[in-house]
């Protein structure tokens, strides 16, 4: 049988296994479906959601003061996959993406193992292991590490082309693979494949020792195919190298404690959940078929799967394995958190070895028609096992009536954003597990909040929030989220209350409190060292308070000084006699005059026009000065002023000044990212190439 007939039947097997409940994600706990809640879902349905109403955010609004939504990567808003949540109900979208990568990464190893000599048996118990895994059962919880893990075998079929005589089919086939992997959001998923592919391609090349003219060929398919796969993805990477630059956690080497921000797992409780997560009949009789392997008379497949695999627990094991120190020097996997990840490499080398095996053991008994019988038998105990399981915490969001966010939630938040209007609200959540209003819940409510949780959010924002909480600032590398979590004084320091003009500089005038924590010592003074006022309750359990201090989100100064670095100028702006309508501080020369027929003090701007993309401001001056507006500076941004172009600078450490002369001006903000154009003109054009070369003849 054919290596596409294998692969498409596999996948079929798995889609229906999975739909059947054999497959489902594993829940250690509580903790484990966080991202999935309250992350992925609601970038997807916020994001998509929009798109579908004909309004696409590019730029987030309604989280941190204004953040590059484009360029944080995870939610991969580029995923050609992901138009099923501009099509479906976001959870039914999730339920039905879901399943097909998992089909995929099962039917893709199938139609490897079977184009590398496996049997058709070994090929299906191939597929059926690696979709069984621990690694991408878990990876269900995380979709961008599930969907950029599923295009590893599909890479590897490439490879097999480009070292079997076929070097523009691999060439395309390896484009295609690595780039729909970056585009999918997990550049770290990426690096582990394209390490796989690369020992395969020179373990295939060792086997097969082409001549001179094949070699140079394959070298330069391999090449061509990689650099085409990053081009591919160049709509999606160059905003997100972009807000990595100016973000809190840039592309770079991480310290071995910033790469385990929960701490380094014992290696043995990480080996029983790669190896036994699944039905144990499936992953155990893997491993005993994995130890025929050597029978099969496979030697480079089985090499370099037992390298490969070998390798990947070895690194697993952490900082106090033998092989971490290898781990660290070889390129770009140092940038990256959470090393463990790299079990799905030995997931997919145990599914290879596995499917020797069966070959090995067919070859003992000199009988191959009935492996493919006891090979089916063998999955459809492991179905039948798996699906006996008990449902673990939460239930998954997969159905049409799942809920996210409670009725009760979304009714508070979208009754503030109606309350708020211009100005924005800090809800205070005190833990990761209990939120006031849960992260994205104001994208979606259109909310303007200073709070969300995002792994990639710019390092202006998180020194603000971060200062404002602790008083002080760390580095970010390690940090998971600019989440506030106390309002008492940490230790040996000053209660946030102290820095609350930060706060009147955002412009948050609303304070959202759990009801069950506004008695606690700490809680009842900020609110009195605050100065906040309290309101009706907002809904049930949620308290609400004015911040009386509130600074206008737009308005005038007069008065520029050089901005000194964040340690120095942060608590500055954090005092409360600072008045930036006196006097701001700006990054670059505002030259703004100072003689003395300016005013002592700037007053409030009207905002016209307040979209994702475009925010308009009519400002009245009485002499040259600065319109501030509180919203995050980043380099995305474009400004007129009467539509003449005019500069952007770095205000008060998070926001806008833009310079404009006396009289009543219309600025004019506009969210127009040069990375994306850029980036989508070479995705574009290197779709076009890959797909005029598909249509060009190999030559032999």
């Amino acid at each position: 049988m054919s290596s596409f007939r294998v692969g498409s039947a596999v996948a079929a097997l798995i889609a229906l296994l999975w739909r059947a409940g054999a497959l489902r994600p594993l829940q250690p706990g509580p903790a484990a479906s966080i991202d999935l809640l309250w992350y992925f879902l609601p970038s997807y349905d916020g994001f998509f959601g929009a798109l579908r109403d004909g309004a696409p955010i590019l730029w987030n609004p309604y989280q941190f003061c204004g953040m590059p939504w484009l360029g944080t990567l995870q939610a991969g808003f580029f995923y050609p996959p992901h138009l099923l949540y501009a099509l479906l109900p976001t959870t039914s979208a999730l339920a039905a993406s879901t399943m097909l990568h998992v089909a995929l990464a099962g039917g893709s190893t199938a139609a490897f193992a079977r184009r590398a000599g496996l049997s058709s048996a070994g090929a299906v118990l191939a597929g059926t292991v690696f979709a069984f895994g621990g690694t991408l059962r878990g990876q269900q919880l995380h979709p961008y590490l599930l969907e950029a893990s599923a295009w590893l075998p599909v890479g590897a079929l490439a490879v097999l082309a480009l070292t079997d005589g076929r070097p523009r089919r691999g060439a395309i086939g390896l484009a295609v693979a690595s780039g729909m992997s970056w585009l999918a959001g997990s550049p770290q998923s990426t690096t582990f494949a394209a390490y796989v592919w690369a020992a395969l391609f020179v373990v295939r090349l060792v086997a097969v020792r082409p001549g001179v003219r094949d070699l140079s060929r394959a070298v330069a398919g391999l090449g061509v195919g990689l650099a085409a796969g990053v081009l591919v993805a160049a709509v999606a990477l160059l905003p997100a190298a972009e807000v990595a630059r100016a973000g809190m956690r840039p592309a770079s080497t991480l310290s071995v404690s910033d790469m385990y921000p929960f701490g380094a797992p014992p290696p043995a409780h990480l080996w029983t959940f790669w190896l036994t997560p699944a039905s144990s009949v499936l992953s155990l009789t893997a491993l005993g078929l994995a130890a025929l392997a050597p029978f099969a008379g496979s030697p480079a497949l089985l090499v370099w799967a037992l390298v490969l695999g070998g390798l990947a627990l070895g690194f697993s094991a952490g900082p106090d394995g033998p092989l971490f120190g290898l781990y660290l020097a070889l390129p770009l996997l140092s940038w990256f958190r959470v090393p463990h990840r790299v079990l799905i490499v030995a997931d997919f080398a145990l599914a290879i070895a596995a499917g020797l095996g069966v070959d090995a053991g067919a070859r003992l008994v000199r009988r191959r028609v009935p492996a493919v019988v006891l090979v089916l038998a063998l999955v459809a105990v492991a179905a039948r096992v798996e699906m006996r399981r008990p449902t673990g915490w939460p239930p998954l969001p997969y159905g049409r009536d799942a809920v996210v966010y409670s009725p009760v939630q979304r009714d508070a938040a979208a009754r503030l954003a109606a309350i708020a209007g211009a100005e924005r609200v800090w809800p205070f959540s005190h833990g990761l597990l209990y939120y006031t209003l849960p992260p994205k819940l104001p994208t979606l409510t259109h909310l303007r909040s200073t709070f969300d949780y995002e792994p990639l959010a710019l390092r202006r924002q998180y020194e603000y929030f971060v200062f404002f909480g602790e008083g002080g600032l760390r580095d970010p590398r390690g940090s998971e989220t600019n989440l506030v979590t106390w309002l008492a004084p940490p230790p040996g320091g000053t209660p946030p209350s102290a820095r609350r003009r930060l706060l009147d500089l955002a412009a948050v005038r609303w304070i959202v409190l759990p009801t069950r924590i506004t008695g606690r010592p700490g809680v009842v003074a900020f609110v009195r060292d605050a100065g906040l006022e309290a309101r009706p309750p907002l809904a049930e359990g949620l308290e609400l308070y004015e911040n009386p201090h509130v600074l206008p989100r737009a308005f005038v100064t007069y008065r520029a000084s050089p901005a000194p670095p964040a340690a120095e100028l942060l608590p500055i702006l954090a005092r409360h006699g600072f008045d930036p309508l006196a006097g701001s501080f700006v990054e670059g020369d505002a030259r703004l005059p100072t003689g003395a027929d300016a005013p002592a003090r700037g007053a409030s701007a009207r905002i016209l026009r307040d979209d994702p993309q475009a925010v308009e401001v009519e400002a009245t001056l009485a002499a040259p000065g600065l319109v501030v507006l509180a919203d995050t500076f980043f380099s995305g941004w474009t400004a007129t002023v009467d539509g003449a172009p005019a500069p952007i600078l770095a205000t008060n450490h998070l926001f806008r000044g833009v310079p404009a002369p006396a009289g009543t001006h219309r600025v004019r903000f506009a969210y127009q990212p040069r990375s994306l154009v850029v980036g989508a003109a070479l995705s574009v054009v290197t779709l076009v190439a890959l797909a005029a070369a598909r249509r060009v003849p190999e030559r032999g």
